[in-house]
């Protein structure tokens, strides 16, 4: 039987409709056609679409999807290349489906009264609104979130910008538009799709406010919303459930835009209303319009609910936009250019798998974004102190150091030139690509504080970039041997980064990292070790264009001059003294008070040009001006609705001549000096920075209320306003969180052993932190023993957690940190000690609710039972209370869920009071037990050093055998720990203790890389070829993990090459196995296997690694055997082995 002709041939079609969701995009864009055409196979073989074929109005319209789970800019175009291979005669395409909406932007519009269509509606942002692009999108690059424009696409095609323009006045003209007839027809011919793509209801549409991030691992979004939904943005309901149309620029980036502070930043600087991720990989090369539902509002509180209905609103326009283009002008355009491969090869490389993805977002342990955004943005004309420095120029321009230090004193504007440099892009001479990444410390958390934290902020950064994607490789060993940790463990956090800058291709990257001198004092020393040892990096693109750089700023402290003081001469310093450097200071500052008194008078807050001049004078004349006392100055104006000569007078009068002088004044301004000592108290001695609804729990908490109810807690407007009576301008509020305005501020009121005492009346000085947190800790411990929490149910689950912390604001600091803060404050009295005794009743449902809580916050694994209240006073370090524990009867043998006993809790946590006194309460020393099987293991792995003094001063057993590592050297030696190596070498360790996981402490530290630790133990007489353990022995295991350096070392040591065992038999096939030419280069060079590399070639062909490959083959003797390791390479797909053992075949 003589087959048919299809009614329709490929050459018949001439739009392309592409979208991304196959369950939802693809379904609505099939149910939009006015009739369905048989399915065409594809024209081309390349092509794998699958493709819905239809007409709409007078057009044939193709439509393809991507393929399930598979979305973004590389799919895109891959999709949009195959289509054209098969349908050569399509005009234009439609990019139609779901986007991120951005509400401020939209609102801003709206109370504009731009956009025909919006005017009738009111000023609310429901998630049934259409977004059409018609000025071209903005290309985004990201950068850990920190998305950048990386340039902008072509815009729509001619036919498609004139038909939006008749859709526009067709909707003005009549009222309205037909998305809703649209979408009732597509529901009545398909009635299965009611349910599902049907409009959600306005209850379900809610906008949270910009500081509210959604609260990881949850599912649902009930959670954010606060008591009485506080946290969502309050918006006039609409009369009428009809789609709203916005028309404007979209962003497509690489990621999904999930950050509602990025989101209204690009809202507001690029007037971009919607993000998307397909967009970027059309538009140059498949001329289309793209068109967004909004199925939500680019923020962390994603979720699926509005997809549907979004998809369906989307294709409804995209179905009333084609109906308006006459047929015959689709046909008189030609056909849009094939595709091109290189184009998708392009896209292709920035693309991460699942894994990638994973690592990627174990990086992601800050806000690092929010900390840059705290700082002022830079005046013109302001910073050229280091911006136009010659030293800074070179090192920019020319790549004369790795390393450039900035120094300046307080107030004179460093964290403000480094927000600068990042967001106007100052580090690189033009836009070249330079990948800058940055993290700012500040004194205000732990985590920011933290150097590892800064460390994985700075990675993310670099990995989420575009050019900086491809360089992820060199974290995903590490990630898949520590997972989560990763992001803890500071020496492979910066092997990482050494491993990066050897990378030929890296590329110009430049780490910034502001207020060294805010962080961690011992991560100082520590950072300032491994910038020395980085700047003295060989690498193959030393000081060239493509080079690794960072640049650090930090007061002129003596202490990290000091550690600098062996590269002063060789690095760029740029140094900015207040003293010394008056008149650069002063110029800048008399620049940026010209522009703000002339703002001042453009605005008509300053009565008369003769009072502008007075001011200018007076303000100029200040001899010790800084950038801080200004912002101060100018913050206190902004209270006067109206400056005349009189006024200026007075303010001149009264000017502060320093900066403490401001401090001094504005305190001595506040309205209830004892109310705002305590504020103080608390912002300067907690552990983070507190929410306003905490701040105000524990600012007017007493130990006569019981009940969250008998608390006078304010609307949060108002507790602003007492916040400002109190401390005015010295406290700042940012993100709903309170702040002092400067961590000079915090230096001005706390006391430390080197400041001197308070003078009386002054606020210099006057607080302490041991004051600061005896506060604290009866502010928690008033707090958990409301009656409430005595009757609670303890939480059963995650989500029970959450609720309890979404109805209790203080619930979540107290019971992180009730513990911190006790352990910390002086003069505890004995009704505060019986209350810290009850909260550590481990029967109580306050115990099991505040522990809950911690433990799920801060731990892993199973949350230890605990049988009484000496395990949590061990656990947490409560020496005071432990020693009323001891003045009774406890049992220190007594073990938990995990075998542990109190002591050795005491011991893995580091608490060395509590250890001295469980040591004189007899405690076993050697008792076993445990996650780390002995007292002195745990002490070990946690670097406690101080702890492991007493316990080997206890006469504890330097060599007792047991647990995961084996032994307490193997510990510290797998941890890189080279103080506590030292510490148990002179205790008489055995060097060559056998056992454990790596068989001895040598192999340890060579399996981690950790060079020093390695150099000590060969100095000691380690027995460089001891065997046992993971990899037999430790040249074995350094070339297994590409430790080069340590290689390095143990062939120094006279390791022998060719020691056999383990699971890759010898080093040389450890290191062809994982693809390490660098180590394999340096066993060839040694005689590795004696000349015979045949087994090392197997290995290394089979797993593709093709520059290792061509160093065997260039050391193997002619008239080799390849035919077993062709069939081998070839069967991988490994085509380019293939050819290399071809070539060497040939040429034998």
């Amino acid at each position: 039987m003589a087959e048919t002709s299809p009614l329709f041939k490929h050459d018949d079609y001439t739009v392309g409709w592409i979208c991304a969701l196959p369950q939802t995009e693809l379904v609505v864009a099939g149910a939009m056609l006015d009739e369905e055409h048989p399915v065409l196979s594809a024209a081309d073989p390349g092509d794998t679409n699958v493709y819905l074929l239809g007409k709409i109005g007078s057009h044939n319209v193709v439509i393809a999807c991507l393929p399930a789970e598979n979305t973004g800019k590389v799919s895109a175009a891959i999709v949009a290349k195959d289509l054209l291979r098969s349908f050569k005669t399509i005009r234009f395409g439609l990019m139609v489906g779901v986007g991120g909406g951005a509400p401020s932007c939209i609102e801003a519009d709206l109370n504009a009264g731009k956009g025909s269509e919006d005017e009738d509606e009111d000023e609310d942002d429901d998630e049934d609104e259409e977004e059409v692009e018609e000025k071209g999108d903005i290309r985004l690059g990201d950068v850990g979130g920190e998305f950048f424009q990386t340039g902008t696409l072509n815009k729509p095609p001619s036919i498609l910008l004139n038909a939006i323009g008749m859709l526009q006045e067709q909707c003005v003209r009549k009222g309205g538009h037909n998305l809703s007839e649209h979408l009732t027809e597509m529901v009545s011919a398909n009635p299965g799709l009611a349910r599902k793509f049907e409009y959600q209801g306005s209850e379900k549409d809610r906008l949270f406010k910009q500081n509210i991030n959604h609260v990881n691992g949850k599912k649902s979004c009930k959670a954010c919303c606060g008591p009485a939904d506080v946290n969502l943005v309050k918006r006039v309901q609409r009369h009428n459930t009809s789609p709203v149309l916005h028309y404007g620029t979209i962003g497509s980036a690489d990621q999904v835009m999930k950050d509602s502070m990025l989101r209204d930043l690009w809202a507001k600087e690029k007037n971009i209303i919607c993000f998307e991720m397909e967009a970027a990989g059309l538009m140059d090369t498949f001329p289309c319009i793209v068109i967004r539902g909004i199925c939500d509002y680019a923020d962390s509180h994603k979720n699926k609910i509005w997809q549907p209905y979004a998809a369906a609103t989307a294709a409804a326009y995209a179905k009333e936009l084609l109906r308006v283009i006459p047929g015959q002008a689709v046909m008189n355009m030609s056909p849009i250019e094939l595709v091109t491969d290189k184009i998708v090869q392009q896209l292709k490389q920035w693309r991460r798998t699942d894994e990638e993805e994973q690592c990627l977002q174990s990086f992601r342990t800050s806000n690092y974004e929010t900390q840059k955004n705290l700082n002022p943005k830079r005046e013109k004309d302001t910073c050229l102190w280091c911006l136009e420095d010659p030293k800074f120029l070179d090192w920019r321009d020319k790549t004369t150091s790795r390393l450039l230090w900035v120094t300046a004193d307080p107030g004179c504007g460093k964290s403000v030139l480094s927000k600068a440099l990042v967001d106007e892009r100052l580090l690189e001479q033009e836009l070249n690509g330079t990948v800058i990444c940055y993290f700012f410390f500040k004194d205000t958390s732990e985590e920011q504080r933290s150097l590892a934290s800064a460390l994985s902020a700075l990675l993310h950064q670099l990995f989420t970039s575009e050019k900086g994607a491809k360089l992820i490789k060199h974290a995903m060993p590490s990630f898949r041997e520590n997972r989560t940790l990763l992001s803890k463990n500071l020496e492979v956090l910066w092997r990482i980064v050494q491993n990066i800058a050897m990378d030929p291709e890296c590329g110009k990257i430049v780490f910034l990292i502001d207020a060294l001198d805010e962080c961690e004092y011992t991560s100082q020393e520590n950072l300032i070790i491994k910038l020395k040892g980085f700047e003295k990096l060989q690498t193959p693109n030393k000081l060239s264009k493509n080079d690794f750089q960072f640049l650090v700023t930090s007061r002129p402290y003596w202490d990290i001059e000091y550690e600098f003081r062996e590269l002063i001469s060789d690095i760029p310093s740029i140094r900015l003294e207040g003293e010394k450097h008056l008149d650069k200071i002063c110029l800048e500052i008399d620049r940026v008070i010209e522009a703000r008194v002339d703002q001042m008078s453009k605005n008509e807050v300053i009565a008369s040009v003769k009072a502008r001049d007075l001011l200018l004078e007076g303000l100029s004349k200040v001899n010790n001006r800084t950038y801080l006392w200004l912002h101060l100055i100018f913050e206190s104006m902004k209270s006067e609705p109206r400056i005349d000569i009189k006024k200026v007078n007075t303010l001149l009068r009264e000017l502060p001549g320093t900066i403490q002088e401001a401090y001094e004044g504005i305190l001595k301004r506040s309205k209830n000096p004892k109310d705002a000592k305590r504020l103080l108290h608390i912002i300067t001695g907690a552990t983070r920075a507190l929410s306003l609804k905490e701040m105000e729990v524990a600012l007017y908490i007493t130990n006569e209320i019981h009940r969250y109810q008998d608390l006078e807690i304010q609307k949060v407007e108002q507790f602003k306003i007492t916040i400002r009576d109190l401390c005015g301008l010295f406290v700042n509020i940012v993100d709903e969180k309170v702040f002092l305005i400067h961590q000079t501020a915090k230096e001005y009121l706390v006391r430390n052993s080197n400041t001197t005492t308070s003078i009386c009346g002054s606020w210099k000085h006057s607080l302490e932190a041991k004051v600061s947190n005896l506060i604290l800790a009866k502010c928690c411990l008033w707090y958990l023993s409301f009656n409430e929490f005595k009757i609670l149910p303890p939480p059963k689950d995650e989500s029970e957690i959450d609720q309890y912390l979404t109805e209790n604001y203080f619930l979540d600091y107290s019971a992180q940190n009730w513990f911190v803060h006790f352990r910390k404050a002086e003069d505890i009295n004995q009704n505060d000690k019986e209350l810290g005794l009850i909260s550590c009743n481990v029967n109580s449902n306050c115990f099991l609710l505040w522990f809950s809580i911690y433990w799920e916050q801060n731990e892993y694994g199973d949350r230890p039972i605990w049988k009484d209240n000496v395990f949590p006073i061990a656990y947490f370090g409560l020496d005071s209370l432990m020693s009323i524990l001891l003045d009774k009867s406890v049992k220190l043998d007594s073990r938990d869920s995990t075998d542990t006993t109190p002591f050795l809790w005491s011991v893995e946590r580091g608490t060395e009071a509590v250890v001295k006194l469980l040591l004189d309460a007899k405690a076993d020393v050697n008792t076993q037990g445990g996650l780390f099987g002995n007292a002195l293991q745990a002490a070990s792995a946690g670097g406690h050093e101080i702890v492991m003094k007493l316990l080997l001063d206890a006469k504890a057993d330097v060599n007792t055998q047991g647990g995961f590592y084996g032994n307490a050297l193997q510990t510290a030696s797998a941890g890189g720990d080279k103080a506590m190596v030292k510490l148990l070498l002179n205790a008489k360790a055995d060097i060559n203790a056998q056992g454990g996981y790596y068989g001895n402490a040598l192999q340890a530290a060579s399996a981690i890389g950790h060079e020093a630790v390695v150099k000590l133990l060969l100095n000691a007489k380690a027995d460089v070829n001891a065997q046992g353990g993971r990899y037999r022995n430790a040249l074995q295991a350094a070339s297994y993990k590409g430790h080069e350096a340590v290689v390095k070392l143990l062939l120094n040591a006279k390791a022998d090459v060719n020691a056999q065992g383990g699971r890759y038999r010898n080093a040389l096939q450890a290191a062809s196995d994982r693809g390490h030419d660098a180590v394999v280069k340096l066993l060839l060079n040694v005689k590795a296997e004696e000349g015979d590399y045949g087994n090392a070639l197997l290995i290394a062909s089979r797993r593709g690694h093709k520059a290792v490959v061509k160093l065997l083959l260039d050391a193997i003797a002619e008239g080799g055997d390849f035919d077993n390791i062709l069939q081998v390479a070839s069967d991988r797909g490994h085509d380019v082995v293939v050819k290399l053992l071809l070539n060497r075949r040939s040429r034998d």
